[in-house]
């Protein structure tokens, strides 16, 4: 409740300095995402504990279809469950220490109004190289938090490529204009060093929103700039709960290629199938998107002990 307290907060900030319709298109964006457990308020630091993403997008619109080019760099930490009690022997090892920094390039084609199909490229790199690790430590000394001695145990040092694919389109009726409800079903895979792993699920969206190609559903607010003005604001919920099957998880199970032979390191198994519950509100005016996205989700590594659940920002400005 105090983290929904402090997004509608952020939400008035951004409509009192926002300018009145502006009658503007912007071509490009930039993006910012933070997702960390301590958001939730449950005084919770562990498994996917922090993960940051910065993008730029630019369209880059054929004749036909809308096409959205996207590049990525991002960071994400994973450590045990409950480090405070791990280190009081009081509950186990039961996940790898783990960050993974990466870069990643995204094109999303609109093939119609409703209906994307998209493509990704992604390079990274764990161990110390993902500097996680430093990250970490650093910002716990200017918390004045305690550093817990596990990073020794984390997955080591790796560069791998991934490739991935998404299709999603919507099954309801949108083209009506007093729609307020939409479903849109998606597919994607990961193949790669990294990465394998399918997932399937749907957005089931209440509110004022856009069509998926103009929509900040899919970060897809930006618009050629000669195009008919399509300023209007968005402000909807969203629910979007995913069954994934993953064959592997670098972060879990450490080099695909080579088993590990350093008795300090940390790895074991994953799930194959794990189940992720989104919950999230999106609002968009002028050049700016905000996000706030609650997740729920499944053990992702065989020795974990509980759930996993974390909460995400996203701020979009567009020029």
């Amino acid at each position: 409740m105090r983290f929904f307290i402090f997004f509608l907060f952020i939400i008035v900030v951004f409509t009192s300095t926002s300018k009145a319709q502006d009658n503007k298109n912007y071509s490009r964006e930039f993006l910012f995402m933070n997702e960390n457990d301590i958001y939730l308020f449950m005084n919770k630091d562990g498994y996917y504990t922090n993960g940051f993403l910065f993008q730029y997008s630019k369209l880059a619109s054929s004749k036909k279809n809308k096409t959205i080019q996207r590049f990525s760099l991002g960071q994400n930490i994973y450590t045990v469950g409950d480090r405070r009690a791990t280190w009081r022997w009081e509950a186990p090892f039961d996940r790898p220490y783990c960050g993974y920094l990466f870069l990643k390039y995204t094109n999303d084609k609109f093939t119609t109004e409703n209906t994307l199909f998209s493509t990704s490229a992604e390079v990274g790199v764990t161990g110390d190289w993902a500097l996680g690790r430093q990250l970490q430590e650093w910002y716990h000394r200017v918390l004045s938090l305690f550093n817990y001695p596990y990073w020794q145990t984390q997955i080591p040092n790796q560069f791998g490529i991934n490739v991935g694919f998404k299709y999603a389109t919507s099954i309801t009726n949108t083209n009506n204009q007093f729609s307020k409800f939409k479903i849109v079903p998606i597919a994607e895979a990961n193949v790669g060093t990294f990465f394998i792993n399918a997932k399937t699920g749907a957005y089931f969206c209440l509110g004022k929103f856009k069509k998926n190609s103009n929509s900040a559903l899919f970060n897809a607010v930006i618009q050629k700039k000669d195009n008919p003005i399509n300023n209007s604001n968005e402000f909807f919920l969203y629910l979007y709960p995913q069954i994934i099957y993953q064959a592997y998880n670098a972060t879990v199970q450490g080099n695909i290629f080579r088993k590990e032979t350093n008795p300090n390191v940390f790895e074991t198994s994953v799930n194959p199938f794990m189940f992720q519950q989104t919950l999230g509100v999106a609002y968009t005016k002028n050049r700016w998107t905000t996000k706030l996205e609650l997740v729920y989700q499944t053990k992702e590594a065989k020795t974990q002990v509980k759930d996993n659940g974390y909460a995400g920002l996203h701020f979009a400005y567009r020029f």
